[in-house]
């Protein structure tokens, strides 16, 4: 299998060998082209990983791709929020802090954008639980910054933000 991206891309291999192979040959081919290989972002990684200390994952597109297996026991290439790009949604969140003098409703309104733009992205098969982390880490914000306006405390239970 194959995955582009602008002048990104993925090869994936069912078989080592042929992983190995086609890592030998690519520079050269490039090389016909006049285009070279980054030394630093181009390796072979085997996601298998038997030999301890090996890599078993590796960051495309902001999404950590790993080895798992389904329900039935099969092995599946999964995905994650990459810790990186998770941390980074998180900090571009801190904009509640400063806007907290809004109006709740428009402040939860526009929460709810960038809630819902995270999860057009990052809504994919086997991510789940970083999308409901996201979630509860928004929450959590919202609730810390909105509960610091003045008037009475609120109580911190987790209730649907819409």
């Amino acid at each position: 299998m194959i995955v582009r991206y602008a002048d990104d891309f993925v090869l994936g291999f069912s078989d080592l060998e042929d992983a190995k192979r086609v890592f030998k040959v690519l520079p050269k081919r490039f090389e016909k082209y006049g285009l070279r290989i980054h030394p630093e972002k181009t390796k072979l990684i085997d996601l298998a990983g038997t030999g301890k200390g090996e890599e078993r994952s590796f960051d495309f597109l902001g999404f950590t791709h790993y080895l798992g297996k389904s329900r039935k026991g099969y092995k599946v290439l999964k995905r994650k929020t990459s810790r990186k790009k998770f941390t980074g949604a998180l900090r571009r969140m801190a904009w509640i802090k400063r806007n907290r003098n809004m109006r709740a409703v428009d402040l939860i309104a526009k929460v709810n954008i960038k809630l819902r733009g995270y999860y057009n992205y990052y809504g994919i098969t086997f991510n789940f639980n970083g999308i409901r982390r996201y979630y509860l880490e928004v929450f959590k914000l919202l609730f810390k910054w909105l509960n610091r306006r003045g008037g009475r405390s609120k109580t911190g239970t987790t209730s649907t933000i819409y």
